[in-house]
Parts: C-alpha cells; structure tokens; sequence
C-alpha cells in the first residue's frame, strides 16, 4: 500500500505544473524617469541598465520559457527613447544609449517565448486608477498593450492585477490629475493627434507607486504644463474689434496645429445684453492651418461686451481653451448724425464767407 501511495505521489508531482519553481515572475517595472514634457529628469535609469545594474541583472543573452515576464510598457518607451540618442540637463550620453540598446537585445533574448504580461501603462496604482477614472484604467492597459507588442514584436497579454505598491499621490494632485485627464479625454473627441492619444496616456505616471511625493509633484506639474501646451493648438485667436453699426460682422481666426484636420463648432457666449451674438457650427480646419470665419453680431447698445469664445465637439460639450473676444460698440443715431453733418456743413460755409470778407476787405484798403 505504500509502495502504490509512493508511486502516485512521484506521479502527481512530475505532472502537475510548478506555479513557482518551474514559472517564476520577472518584473520589468521602474520608477518614471522621463516626465511628461518629454524630459529626462536624471540619469539614474542608465545606470540600472548595465550587467550589473538592478534591471540588467534581471535579463541575460539566454532565453527561457519558465518564466513569466510582467513588463510596464512605459518603461520600455524609456529605454527605447535612450536608444535613441538622448541627453540630460543638456548632456548627451552615449554610454547611457549604449546600455539601453544592449538591455533591449537582451531583453528579448530573455524573454524567448515565455508569456508576457503588459501592465496597464505608466504602471499606474490600479486601485487608485479605478476610483478616479475606470475607463481611463482600460485606456491605459489598451494602449500599453499595442506599445509593448510593438517594441517585443510578439503577442502579449494584458491582465489587471499584477500591479504592486499604492501611490503617494496626495488628493489636490489627484484633483489635478482628474483635470488634465478630463481636459485630453475630451480634446480628443475633436482630434486624432497621436500627442494627444500619447499624453493621454502618459499621464497615468504620475500614479505611479515608485514615486514619492516630491517626485510625485514635479511629474504632475510637468502633466499640467503639457496639457495646457496640447490643448493650446486647437484654438481661437483672441481679439479686439469696433463695432460701428447695428449689423457687424466680426473676423475670428480658428487655429488648429495639430497635423489632423477636424470639424469644430464655436461657442460664443457674451457677458451682458449689448450685442446678440450665435454660435457658429461645423466648421472644417484643415491640419496646420489659420481660418477666419466672419460671425454677424447685432448691437442692441452701445458700449463694451466681452465674448467668451471655445470650441465646441458635436456633443455641445467645450473643448479646450477659452478666448477672449472684446467688443465695442459705437454707435451713432441717425438723428444726431444728420445734425453733425448739419451743422459741420454751416461751420464750412460760414468759414468760407468770412475768408471772401476779409479778402474783399483787403482790397479796399488798398
């Protein structure tokens, strides 16, 4: 009886897969170290690149398939970026590109053909992701799918809960983060730049849990700053116009720097009851272009009214940033412009009579 209990347990266990001998779990995650103006904020990351650095110990020129690689593609982006020749304060490093380009070869050595799994990008806080903005957290690991399959030139799967730690983010850059997020989901419902579709993504960073809260803070404020440079290329040109009649028609340039076209609407709201003005819909900016589009302004009284202009998506929803449009209106009634020219007409002909005067004067004299 023995023997046949023995017997079945060497069988059990040469048959049964070894969830953590034979498939141990390689994690390719770091803290940001490039913030989201395109920034390289130090160089510690070509360090950690070499042999014997923290992510280089962890890859080899050998492949293996028992393990399990879970992989934050933002990382990746990184360390391709570096690949490709970059600089920090000013300072190129070519033995950081190096590095990054030998780290990547290995990478995919290593990785042979075991499973990959792609973390949501930028390895956000999940938990956290999900509160603020759970179909933000899908965009996330949709995009860092496609990102991390581009660079391994392989399939990989995209599965929520491999993600470890919580962030530090405090709640007023929370706050600011649900600002930023809400500011490109919805400039993106008027283009299809990929800055705008990249942004997006890169802004789950700054819920990193590798960060700290100072580091935590510069990556946000750097967020803040390349939202408001993003979203001031689809705009509209401010301006100051005099309005000298009841029906005026006001030029308004229409800028969009994004190299997609779109359709916008125009929203324009004035401050007071002076001037009646409507919105103007479905306007067509080609990609990189300045558009005027004249827009009829009916004065019901003199005096300065100020229009909040914005652009608008076809849900009615504003977009983007809002201009200032300054209008003032003076207009003269019909009555008193007939008794000024009246009495501009008598003053010319009165000055005439007198210089016949003295002319006549001057001749009698002599």
């Amino acid at each position: 009886m023995k023997r046949i209990f023995l017997l079945l347990l060497i069988v059990f266990t040469f048959t049964t897969p070894h969830a953590t001998a034979a498939s141990s779990v390689v994690r390719i995650t770091d803290r940001p170290h490039v913030n989201l103006l395109g920034d390289f904020v130090d160089n510690d990351l070509a360090k950690d690149l070499l042999p014997g650095g923290r992510l280089g110990e962890l890859v080899s020129p050998f492949g293996s398939t028992n393990k399990t690689w879970v992989i934050d593609p933002a990382l990746i982006d990184e360390i391709t970026l570096m690949s490709k020749g970059y600089s920090v304060k000013g300072k190129e490093d070519k033995d950081g590109e190096l590095a990054a380009k030998n780290w990547l070869a290995r990478l995919k050595f290593s990785i042979g053909g075991s499973p990959v799994i792609s973390l949501p990008y930028g390895n956000p806080d999940q938990a956290l992701a999900k509160r603020l903005a759970p179909s933000e957290l899908r965009f996330y690991s949709a995009y860092g799918k496609t990102r991390l399959e581009t660079h391994l030139g392989r399939t990989v799967t995209s599965e929520n809960g491999w993600g470890k730690g919580v962030s530090r983010l405090s709640n007023p850059l929370k706050s600011l983060y649900s600002n930023n997020r809400r500011a490109l989901t919805s400039l993106s419902t008027l283009t299809s730049a990929r800055e705008v579709l990249d942004l997006r993504a890169r802004l789950a960073i700054v819920m990193n849990p590798a960060l700290d809260k100072r580091t935590g803070a510069v990556f946000s404020y750097s967020a803040s700053v390349a939202v408001k440079n993003v979203s001031s290329k689809l705009r509209v040109s401010p301006g100051r116009f005099q309005l000298t009649s009841t029906n005026s028609k006001v030029p308004v340039t229409l800028i969009n720097n994004f190299d997609t076209p779109t359709v916008v609407s125009v929203s324009l709201i004035p401050m007071n009851s002076r001037v009646q003005i409507e919105n103007v819909d479905n306007v067509v900016l080609a990609a990189k272009s300045r558009q005027q589009i004249s827009i009829d302004v009916d004065v019901v009284a003199p005096g300065s009214t100020l229009v909040y202009a914005q652009f608008m998506n076809a849900k009615g929803q504003l977009v983007g940033e809002q201009s200032e449009l300054n209008l003032n209106a003076k207009i003269i009634d019909a009555r008193v412009a007939w008794f000024t020219t009246g009495a501009a007409v008598l003053l010319f002909v009165g000055a005439i009579a007198q210089s016949v005067r003295r002319v006549r004067r001057s001749r009698n004299e002599k």
